[in-house]
Order: structure tokens, then sequence, then C-alpha cells
């Protein structure tokens, strides 16, 4: 733990709380407050070495925006000032992100272990309601929860409006973090100082509510009113050429639905689902697995879960290629490398898994040989992929499994597919089960058994032969 972390406090005549707060927190945090009030709260933070900022008088929502724009860490962690929340258990959320690799990590009072005490039963309704009410928009227990820890470069592209003070929510669902934990917490009611929960915010929260629901299902809204506008279309057309021109009706509608067909597929591709994922970008895999289209959700968790029940457990893997994918995640161990030639994706997994290893060294620089090898989606990149399937014959024990998965451009199914993959171009070898065994045989693997996605893209096992 060191001077990379930022805990964000925003005050409003907190003077009773502020230092009993600030003694507790870990010395080598940096503390940013974000005052709005008029008591001494500013004067007692700067004398304890805390950062202070003038706060803008528009709402704890903005108050926290600011505090987490002025924050030159990458961690950062949000809590109240008035010792609801326990300062023990910042450090916890912050090793969520540190060390377990989680995007988002939230101090939450509705999972096993958490609990609130002191509480009026009135508060403690309220809060369950608010909470019930997010479930549409979020599966997260403790929607409403003021206490957080993440990333900044989690929200490096998105706009947070912060139109109520529950800034967590809108965090979690325009960032689209692909791996978040709830921590259970103990939350308590103040002792000191006086409880700025009204009416007010009551209504800016549900208004704040009903905003991102609409941000969340905005492509579906689009593609209703595209499918409305279609059907306007085509009964419109139809009754045009029928009545006005006096084409036989079947004619007039066989022409409507069609036309009303192309315009539907242009609007969607130009308005409903511009954004896409960009296979360019260093968590594209990533992404695409949690957070992609319902297609490349499925292809790419499809792909995981068939190397995790061919490979169920390992702490000696070498995950060749491993680019963005989670696939490596599921294993631990000292022994759990992935190595990629493209920096930008190492980079980024670093991050996302700290206690992996990940580099762009070749397979034969490692001098210890691996119990297990995976290779997905690699080999019909390469010009000679012979070659690597001889250096992973080679960084395999005897009697090790590797996992080898590639399209099989014998499957009818894949020339449909491929038209869809955004790597199409740049599939160099077109391999087919006999010729992937064969290779393979030919440098000491022996296949034992495989599985297709969707019918055309090959996932094998094979054994390294004595």
């Amino acid at each position: 733990m060191n001077n990379s972390i930022s805990v964000v406090i925003p005050t409003k005549n907190e003077e009773k709380n502020i230092l009993n707060l600030l003694v507790k927190l870990p010395s080598n945090y940096k503390k940013i407050i974000v005052d709005d009030g008029t008591d001494r709260t500013a004067r007692f933070a700067k004398e304890f070495g805390a950062r202070v900022i003038q706060g803008k008088g528009k709402g704890l929502g903005q108050a926290i925006l600011d505090g987490i724009n002025s924050a030159d860490t990458d961690i950062i962690c949000v809590m109240d000032a008035d010792l609801s929340h326990n300062p023990s258990s910042v450090p916890t959320l912050v090793r969520m992100i540190s060390e377990e690799g989680y995007d988002l990590a939230i101090g939450s009072r509705y999972v096993p272990g958490g609990k609130t005490v002191g509480w009026e039963l009135s508060r403690r309704i309220i809060s369950r309601c608010a909470c019930l009410l997010a479930l549409p928009i979020t599966n997260v227990k403790d929607a409403t929860s003021g206490f957080f820890a993440f990333r900044k470069s989690l929200i490096k592209d998105i706009k947070l409006e912060a139109s109520s003070w529950k800034i967590m929510l809108e965090v979690l669902l325009k960032s689209k973090p692909t791996r978040v934990i709830e921590v259970p917490i103990e939350f308590v009611v103040r002792k000191e100082g006086k409880s700025k929960f009204n009416r007010k915010q009551m209504i800016a929260y549900l208004e704040h509510l009903m905003k991102l629901a609409f941000w969340k299902y905005q492509k579906f809204i689009k593609f209703c009113i595209v499918g409305g506008i279609g059907a306007i279309e085509t009964f419109g057309i139809t009754w045009l050429l029928t009545e006005k021109i006096g084409l036989w009706y079947i004619f007039s509608m066989i022409f409507a639905v069609a036309f009303a067909t192309f315009s539907n597929f242009a609007m969607n591709t130009l308005w409903t689902f511009k954004l896409q994922l960009n296979p360019k970008e260093a968590d594209y895999e990533w992404k695409s697995f949690y957070t992609g289209s319902f297609i490349q959700k499925w292809w790419k968790q499809s792909i995981a879960k068939t190397i995790w029940s061919l490979m169920p457990n390992t702490s000696s893997l070498l995950d060749i290629g491993c680019g963005s994918s989670p696939i490596i995640t599921r294993y631990y161990g000292e022994e759990i490398y992935g190595i990629d030639q493209n920096k930008e994706k190492l980079d980024f997994m670093k991050g996302k898994c700290p206690r992996h290893n990940f580099s762009d060294r070749d397979i034969d620089s490692f001098e210890k040989k691996f119990d297990h090898i995976i290779c997905i989606e690699v080999l019909e990149h390469l010009q000679n992929p012979e070659e690597t399937i001889k250096e992973i014959s080679k960084a395999i024990r005897n009697g090790g499994q590797v996992i080898i998965a590639t399209p099989d451009y014998s499957k009818w199914l894949w020339k449909i597919a491929e038209y869809f993959t955004p790597y199409k171009e740049e599939h160099i070898f077109q391999f087919t089960k006999d010729s992937l065994e064969k290779m393979c045989k030919k440098n000491g693997l022996e296949p034992v058994r495989h599985k297709y996605i969707a019918g055309c893209d090959l996932c094998e096992e094979f054994i390294k032969c004595n």
C-alpha cells in the first residue's frame, strides 16, 4: 500500500467527525476532502495534511465526482465522512482492486457478513426498497452503497452526470466493469453531526435511477422504435402501391417488406448498434467475453467453458497468445504464464490478473516444462504454424496435456461464421481436424478428444507421447 491510493471524502459540516476519520485511515493514503459546508471541517482537514477542495454547492454526487476528477492516483476509494463507513474496511476494498484484480469493490450491507447498526425500521425499509428498485438495471445487492473502490482508468472514456449521491451505481452501469465484488461491511448510524438524508435526496435518487434505466436499455428502446418505423413503412408502402398505383397487393406487400427490412437493417446498423467493440483495442477479448453482444459473449464463453471442461485444474500452465482472454483467470499457481506479442494486451492483463505471469517471451525461452499448454485461436494466424507446434511439444512434459483451438475450414458452418469474425483477414493457415492432427502427431502430440463450438470451431486435446 502506498501513495498510489486516494480516498475521496465529501463533507458538509463534519467538523466533529473529520479528524476522527482521517486519523484512522492509513497514513500513506492520499486524502481528498471535498467540502460544501460552512463550519471548520476544511480547516481541520488542512491542518491534518489532507487535500481540501471547495465544493460547488451542487450536491453530494457532484462533490464526489469533483474529488474523483482531482485524484492523481489510479485506485480511488469513496466513503462518507460521518464514520458510518468503518475506516478499517478501506484497505480491504483497496486490496480487492490492487491485488485481486477486481474492477470495482463495493462495501455492502446486504451480503453475508454485512449489516446495519442503529437504524430505525423506516430507514431500513427505505434502503431495502431503494435497492429493490435498482434490480432491473443491476444484480448488485447493495446498489445504494456510497462506500466503494475502483480504478480511475475504469471511467476514463465515460461521462458521469452525478445526478444523485449514488454515483457508485452510475459508475457500475456506465463503465461496465467485468469483475465486481461486494465486500461485507458494518454500517453504523452517525454519532456526531446531523444526517443529510432527506426527501430531496430520495427524489434525486429516483430521477437518477430512471435516467440510468433509460441509458441501460437505450439499444432495446431504439430497436423497438426502428421496428415501429418499419411497420409503418410496410403498411404505408403497401397502401400506396395498392391503392394509389394499382399494383396487385401481393406484389405491393413483397416490395414493402423488402424495403422495410433494408431500412430497418440500415437504421439499426447506423443508429441502434452503432457502437461496436474494436478488435484492435487491448481489452477486446475481455470485453467480448463479459460485455460484448449476445453472439460475442456466447462464442467467447463457449470456448472458455470448453477449455475449462477439458482442463478443470492446473497450477502449471502456459497460455500461448493469451491476448486479453479471461480463460487464464480460472487457474491459480506460481507457474501460470500467459505470453503474447501484443504488449498492450499484456499490460491490460497484468492489471486484471496481478497474481499471474504475463510476458512477450518466446515459447522456447522457458527452461522449465509445463504440465499443460493451451493455444487458442492462434495457429491459423501464423505463416508456419508447425514451428509453433514443435515449440509446444518441447515445452510440454511427457504425458502433459495440450489444448488447441482453431476454426475447422472443412465445416461449411465456418464459411458462414467466418464472415462475422473480426480477424477473418488475418487467417493465413486454414486448418481442418485432419490437418491439425497430422501436424501434431508428427511432433509427438497424440489426439485424445475434441469438441466443436457451433459445429465449426474445433477445440482438441492432445497428450505428449514419450
